[in-house]
């Protein structure tokens, strides 16, 4: 999590050191072969393990579309794929402060080289109309609206129109960050009746009811939230054009001809882009996958099957003379999350008792290979700062699962094998289907692993695939007991208000239905800190009553999987998703055209 930029996949997670101190150069075990004489296009096919949901920048919530649109939209900053640094991109710097009254202000220009596909430039007013459409109130974009609530306005320099300043009402953690997440859209194209030229960013932010009900801005929402704009009509001011999209088979992007940031790749790497076209070839099965790649069907692969990746790739001679295999970092975690509104988890004996059925370090050795590292909490373990040391990580304890849930007066009085317990008059087995995505093998195993020793404690879990656009609909409707998943996001210090506040139970990330008073004010308090050594104490305690709480089963951080043509030379990788910047790949013996 950034801000946190938190992507469902398939929250806070950082630069790894100490014990996450996985390489981002290839590994001494890796082939040095290069590519040979044979000629190749140059094009980059990039494999993709489920179907994006959609290309819109601000109404998306999957990383596979999010993996799409960085080709495609463009923000003011972005955080660099190396270095992990924040840096400029359609802004020629990044943001300076100062104050006017209680008025925090961010001042920023445009970079004069910045235009869209028409020709015209990109200026102030391209900000305020994306910040505009942003603050829709019916936009599909509840997750992301918390991390711009601190802007109320937008003012344009009257002698530049490429200089404006973000009016901030309050300090906001993170404010200089956040505008990662606003791609930058021409209102030419997303707002083609021209309803957002009569409204300012504050008349939006700040009318409060009277805006909900707007015809004029319903109907912008409405708009903006149909099919139109979400598979069809695909425009930003990046390298990358959107040319096709077969779902479930491929999505392809085309280099647009004289792209304006072409006059600076010789500046900054991040405006690189080598390839004519990047494909996005969509394999939901693993092992397909793999296939595919030994068979030279697609270029590049990222979180491949830990042990097709150490015994079957890496130990292949023919795989290692045409691909090169890295291991990065990579900033996410995975979790086991529990209905806390349901009657079987709504007893917090129970959600701990869960916590000690699930063997996590086994499933680390046996399924990563021990390529992963235990994680207590959700502050990634590279970021030492924040990490409240006195939370563990929960052991793998069944005797003491059954004693909590005994505790609960979940016992087996029927003499079945499962336990049970007396709910509103009515006896209620322990029954909860455990859903899971059906491409991911890892998790599968995981959830297969918990299922056998839940069985042993008296609990019957059923486990559940479902295609990940179905699960993501359960979560977000809170139709669940048990899921798994991944938490996903860049290196920056996270705001962790999109999973743990209980105003995201609604619209938010918070599918679990944690928080209360008091971790609801810790992360209020938390995002108008500006200091971070305060911060840091802040993030501590609200470790403890997640803890205390215990709403996940906290797992693992792991490295990623990477496997990369040689064709391409060696690549530096990266803990960013996917692992690799295909925008900057080249083939070294391309064809002509």
């Amino acid at each position: 999590m950034r801000k946190s930029r938190v992507i469902f996949s398939c929250a806070a997670l950082f630069l790894a050191n100490s014990l996450f101190l996985f390489s981002c150069k290839s590994d001494s075990s890796t082939s040095n072969a290069t590519a040979t004489n044979q000629q190749y296009e140059n094009k980059v096919v990039d494999h993709m393990s489920g179907n994006p949901q959609q290309l819109n920048p601000y109404n998306y919530a999957d990383a596979s579309s999010a993996m799409i649109m960085r080709y495609i939209f463009q923000s003011l900053v972005y955080t660099d794929f190396f270095n992990y640094e924040q840096v400029p991109k359609l802004a020629k710097a990044l943001p300076t402060l100062r104050e006017r009254g209680d008025k925090i202000l961010l001042d920023m220009e445009i970079r004069p080289e910045a235009k869209w596909d028409n020709g015209t430039a990109i200026t102030g007013e391209d900000v305020a109309f994306s910040l505009k459409l942003f603050k829709l109130p019916k936009l599909d974009n509840a997750r992301l609206k918390p991390y711009f609530e601190y802007i109320e306005d937008v003012e344009i320099d009257a002698d530049n129109p490429r200089k404006f300043t973000l009016v901030c009402k309050e300090p906001y953690m993170l404010m200089t960050s956040a505008i990662e997440d606003l791609s930058i859209l021409p209102a030419y194209v997303y707002d083609e009746e021209g309803i957002l030229k009569d409204y300012t960013v504050k008349q939006i932010a700040t009318g409060g009811a009277a805006i909900n009900k707007d015809p004029k801005l319903v109907k912008a929402a409405e708009n903006f939230n149909s099919p139109k704009f979400q598979n069809e009509v695909v425009v930003g001011s990046g390298p990358y054009k959107f040319d096709n999209w077969k779902p479930n088979q491929r999505v392809t992007l085309k280099k647009k001809e004289n792209w304006w940031g072409d006059a600076l790749k010789a500046e900054n790497h991040w405006f690189e882009a080598k390839s004519d076209e990047i494909a996005f070839e969509i394999i939901n099965d693993p092992t397909t996958a793999v296939v595919a790649l030994k068979g030279e069907k697609i270029d590049a692969i990222n979180r491949v099957e830990p042990r097709a990746f150490v015994e079957e790739l890496r130990k292949s001679e023919s795989f290692t003379s045409k691909f090169n295999t890295y291991t990065p970092t990579q900033f996410l975690y995975s979790y086991i999350g529990m209905n806390m509104r349901d009657e079987k988890f709504e007893d917090v004996r129970v959600r701990r008792a869960i916590r000690h059925l699930m063997d996590t370090k086994t499933f680390q050795d046996k399924v990563f290979y021990g390529m992963a590292v235990h994680v207590p909490s959700f502050i990634h373990p590279s970021k030492d700062k924040f990490i409240n040391k006195n939370v563990k990580t929960s052991d793998f304890n069944p005797d003491k699962a059954k004693a909590l849930l005994a505790e609960a007066g979940w016992k087996d009085t029927n003499g079945n094998g499962t336990l049970d317990k007396e709910i509103d008059g009515q006896v209620v087995e322990f029954e909860a289907d455990f859903i899971y995505p059906n491409v991911a093998k890892t998790s599968e195993k995981a959830v297969l692993m918990f299922q056998e020793s839940a069985r042993n404690a008296g609990l019957k879990i059923n486990a559940v695939p479902l295609e990940f656009t179905v699960l993501l609909e359960k979560t977000k409707s809170h139709n669940f007991e048990m899921y798994y998943g991944i938490w996903v996001s860049p290196p920056i210090e996270s705001d962790p208000k999109q999973i743990w506040h209980t105003d995201s139970y609604d619209g938010g990330s918070n599918y679990v239905g944690f928080g209360n008073a008091e971790s609801d004010q810790l992360i209020d308090d938390l995002r108008r800190e500006l200091d971070e050594t305060k911060r840091a104490e802040i993030y501590k305690k609200l470790q403890t009553i997640i803890d205390r709480e215990a709403p996940y089963v906290f797992m693992s951080a792991t490295q990623n999987r990477v496997a990369v043509h040689n064709k391409f030379g060696k690549i530096e990788p990266t803990g960013i998703n996917p692992g690799y910047f295909a925008q900057g790949f080249s083939v070294l013996n391309a064809i002509k055209n």
